[in-house]
């Protein structure tokens, strides 16, 4: 057997369902069935038992989790280890950054880095927060910024940042003759979306600015990534609630405005940017990090909030109920 037969073992054992265990692999799930199926072989036995409707797990099949899961803990376990032996000079940094953050504060931060450690290597990646704390977890990473971790893990959290909704609209909407916007205003309009399953942060977060005035977005379209979003905004498809840290894109037909009066107490998980690491793990480099992030990143952000363009003569562009899928 190998690692990626109990991966995939694991993941059908704890969804019961091929389908939602592929999706969550990333895998098809023909591979996914052909990957149970060696394993079942060579161990000899039945692990699950299969319909046209349900997913069962035998006997076998749940011995073979507890340990198919023990095995993978102790391998991560050994990676990790040899990892922070190979990294104990301090002569290597790894960073992970959600985009929010690496649009936004970590870029000086870094520079700061580096001009008083010019020694210390850095490596950077971006990702979304469920990734960056697997690879926190997994001794990948010595460091990440990321929303609040939604599922219990051995990484300590410290929040950085609160960020601060604005307003997306097309440059030529009514409500861009306006210099700032309420919820109330927003109630109707045609919105994009972040995508529910892969950004649930942006997703629960623009449903609970709604919730704030008693109301739900009249959504049009989901999108992934923030590109996708202003592409659909300049269509004419309708209109985003994005961070503050937008406000640095720009994108022809697209124009942004300050949202009054919807900084929620408390901010939801969605709105908090902060840093994760492993409090075990002992490394001088990621301590000297941390001390100049806490030291350079404010809890709002009052330099980049919003470049706000003087209203154009207003002219509404046709609007459809369309809806495509975020890049």
């Amino acid at each position: 057997m190998d690692v990626r037969q109990l991966r995939c073992f694991i993941a059908v054992a704890e969804e019961l369902h091929f389908g939602r265990a592929a999706e969550r692999l990333g895998v098809a799930p023909p591979a996914l069935s052909r990957q149970i199926s060696a394993l079942e072989d060579e161990l000899g036995v039945a692990l699950l038992t299969r319909t046209t409707r349900q997913v069962a797990m035998t006997r076998a099949g749940l011995i073979m989790l507890e340990e198919a899961k023990g095995i993978l803990v102790k391998m991560e376990h050994a990676s990790r280890a040899v990892r922070e032996a190979s990294l104990a000079s301090g002569k290597v940094l790894r960073v992970g950054a959600i985009d929010a953050a690496s649009s936004s504060f970590v870029p000086e931060a870094l520079m700061a880095f580096r001009a008083r450690f010019p020694g210390v290597e850095i490596k950077f990646v971006e990702a979304m927060t469920a990734a960056l704390v697997q690879m926190l977890e997994a001794g990948k990473l010595d460091l990440a910024l990321t929303r609040p971790p939604r599922k219990p893990t051995d990484c300590a959290f410290e929040i950085l940042r609160v960020e601060r909704p604005i307003v997306v609209l097309h440059e030529n909407h009514p409500l861009a003759a306006r210099e700032h916007l309420t919820m109330l205003d927003l109630v109707g309009e045609p919105f994009v979306v972040p995508s529910k399953r892969i950004r649930p942060y942006a997703y629960d977060l623009v449903m609970a600015y709604f919730e704030s005035v008693g109301a739900v977005p009249n959504v049009t379209i989901e999108a992934t990534e923030k590109p996708a979003m202003m592409s659909a905004v300049a269509a004419g498809l309708g209109m985003a609630l994005a961070p503050d840290w937008v406000s640095r894109l720009s994108f022809p037909g697209v124009t942004m405005r300050r949202l009054r009066g919807a900084m929620l107490d408390p901010p939801p998980p969605g709105a908090l940017v902060g840093v994760s690491w492993r409090p075990q793990q002992k490394l001088p480099s990621r301590d000297d990090f941390l001390a100049i992030l806490r030291k350079s990143v404010t809890l709002l952000d009052e330099r980049h909030v919003l470049p706000l363009s003087p209203p154009k003569p207003l002219k509404r562009t046709a609007r459809t109920g369309s809806s495509v899928g975020g890049a």
